[in-house]
């Protein structure tokens, strides 16, 4: 009887060891900044990533000048194209070519811009054509927004206000990734100068921490790859067989111990 008990214990203590190690391998998978050993200080540098027009983009432009009258003229038409938006949300479409069609300036190029860039054409065309002097342009991003897919808790598409979003904020909005993420292999997609880039990064280390990373754009998408565990919960078959064959060996062996 001894004996029996003797292997008992030994098969109880090897379920533990291996439930153990296997915690411990999850456990490091699954936190951020791994290679964050220590108490440290990092410089942050200065925030030069500034909201590049695409098309398709939707721009609200205001025009500022010192007479009331020619305020009103040149944004006259945006008043109008607000109050035709859903829920006001409206402004002048960036079409597919990357062009704007303004009223009374005509055909501005604006994909490839900052808003700065652009709002200084606009006040050159503005001041060439002596539509007005000394105007003051200023222009917002109506429809900025990033996607986040895959294993987070709430993918979809995040809407942002103020034109300004980072990667953890953007993780935050989204719930988080899920334990069944991979960490280590994120996937930024990102269009620049009309064509479509793609950056893989991890979480598990400071490297999302690259400005180029860090400080998202419009129109970003995060892509959470599942990992194998993940790929394994998919199939309920694939799930239920190993735990029914454990089970039966399970009970066999105990059977075999206390009743041979």
């Amino acid at each position: 009887m001894k004996k029996n008990y003797y292997s008992l214990f030994i098969i109880l203590l090897a379920f533990i060891s291996l439930s153990s190690l296997n915690s411990c391998v999850t456990a490091k998978k699954i936190t951020y900044f791994n290679n964050i050993l220590t108490d440290s200080v990092a410089d942050i540098p200065p925030n030069k990533l500034q909201t590049v027009i695409s098309r398709n983009d939707l721009l609200s432009i205001n025009i500022s000048t010192p007479d009331a009258a020619t305020n009103a003229l040149l944004n006259s038409r945006q008043a109008v194209n607000e109050a035709a938006g859903a829920g006001g949300v409206s402004g002048y479409l960036v079409d597919e070519n990357g062009e704007l069609k303004i009223p009374l300036i005509g055909t501005v190029k604006a994909a490839g811009l900052t808003k700065i860039q652009l709002a200084n054409t606009i006040a050159e065309q503005l001041v060439s054509k002596k539509l007005a002097k000394d105007p003051i342009v200023n222009i917002r991003v109506v429809n900025f927004k990033i996607t986040v897919i895959g294993e987070v808790t709430r993918p979809g598409v995040i809407q942002i206000p103020n034109e300004r979003v980072t990667l953890p904020e953007a993780i935050g909005f989204a719930g988080d990734l899920t334990p069944f993420g991979k960490r280590d292999n994120v996937l930024l997609i990102r269009e620049v100068g009309g064509k479509r880039i793609f950056k893989r990064f991890s979480l598990n280390k400071d490297q999302m921490f690259d400005p180029s990373i860090y400080n998202l754009q419009n129109q970003d998408v995060i892509y959470v790859e599942p990992n194998s565990a993940r790929a394994a919960n998919a199939d309920r078959f694939t799930q239920l067989v190993p735990i029914l064959f454990s089970s039966i060996s399970v009970i066999v062996l105990l059977y075999s111990i206390f009743f041979r």
